[in-house]
C-alpha cells in the first residue's frame, strides 16, 4: 500500500449560522493544515481553537459526499450527500446525541469546498448551516 501525500496548505473557513430565532453568526478563520491523498481520497486536516479547547478537523472531500470529524475539544461526525439525510453524530457532556445533516448544497473542485445544510435534532431544525472552505498550498 503507498503512502499517503501530503502538502502543507493555508486555509480560510467562512462560517455562517442560522438558529431559529436568533440573529446570524458568522465565522471567517484562517488557519494551516494539510491536504492529504490516501490514494485518489483527499482530506482536509487541520485545527483551530474554540472556547480554549483546541479542535482538530477533518474533512473527508468528495463530490457527492463528504464527512466532517472532529476531535478533541469538540467530538463529532458530520456526514453529508446532496439532497439525503445522513446521521450524524455530536458527543456533550451528557453523552452522544444523535443528529441529521439536510444537506441543501454541496460543491468540491480543487481549492474549495462548499457546503449548506440544516441540522436537525429531534426532528427539529436547530439551525441552517454554510460552511465555505478555501485552501491554497503553503510555501
Amino acid at each position: 500500500m503507498s503512502q499517503p501525500i501530503k502538502k502543507r496548505v493555508n486555509i480560510r473557513l467562512l462560517s455562517t449560522i442560522r438558529h431559529p430565532d436568533v440573529e446570524k453568526e458568522t465565522f471567517d478563520i484562517q488557519t494551516t493544515g494539510e491536504l492529504i491523498f490516501k490514494g485518489n481520497q483527499p482530506y482536509l486536516v487541520y485545527e483551530e481553537v474554540q472556547y480554549e479547547k483546541v479542535v482538530r478537523t477533518t474533512v473527508k472531500l468528495g463530490g457527492k459526499t463528504a464527512l466532517i470529524m472532529r476531535s478533541g475539544g469538540v467530538k463529532m461526525r458530520l456526514p453529508f450527500e446532496n439532497g439525503e439525510l445522513q446521521k450524524g453524530s455530536y458527543d456533550t457532556v451528557y453523552g452522544t446525541m444523535m443528529i441529521i445533516t439536510d444537506t441543501k448544497h454541496l460543491h468540491f473542485e480543487d481549492g474549495q469546498f462548499q457546503v449548506e445544510y440544516e441540522l436537525l435534532i429531534n426532528d427539529e431544525v436547530a439551525g441552517t448551516y454554510t460552511l465555505e472552505l478555501i485552501y491554497t498550498e503553503a510555501n
